[in-house]
């Protein structure tokens, strides 16, 4: 639901999303996108407390080529799923994919835009509306110095 995408202000409207996945588990790619962009993983099943709020997003990312980044989400969430390593313990972002659903939207890159300042931008709008990173990010590329290329 584009609820989950609220916190997102001056970036393009919640509802000019380039793409949406249901259910990233089962989801056929092959239609996504092979552009640059930023994509948004949400839980399917559960609000997440934040301390300024609570909301469903897991992980906020950006990609040189959306499809075979999200074809990498989707590879390591079945691993996960299926217990394939005993190593899920270091990739977060996967348990709670797997314990709670994922959702992705994703937005491509127009014009000058460029995927980490994108992503940088979408990080720091959701620090500022819930007063932390999501869940499954560990980087802090939100401090990083953001050239205005935003449409």
């Amino acid at each position: 639901m584009k609820r989950d995408l609220l916190f997102i202000k001056a970036f393009r409207p919640i509802q000019g999303i380039d793409g949406e996945i249901q259910n990233l588990e089962e989801a056929d790619l092959s239609d996504v996108s092979t552009k640059d962009g930023v994509y948004i993983i949400a839980s399917l099943k559960t609000k997440f407390v934040y301390p300024k709020g609570e909301s469903k997003i897991i992980y906020i990312g950006k990609a040189n080529a959306i499809r075979r980044r999200l074809k990498e989400h989707q590879k390591n969430l079945r691993s996960a799923i299926n217990d394939i390593y005993d190593e899920w313990w270091r990739f977060d972002r996967y348990n709670y994919m797997k314990y709670h659903g994922a959702k992705v939207y994703y937005y491509l890159c127009k014009g000058k835009q460029e995927s980490k300042n994108l992503e940088s931008r979408l990080i720091g709008m959701f620090y500022d509306k819930f007063g932390s990173m999501p869940v499954g990010n560990g980087a802090r590329s939100f401090e990083c110095d953001v050239k205005e290329d935003i449409i």
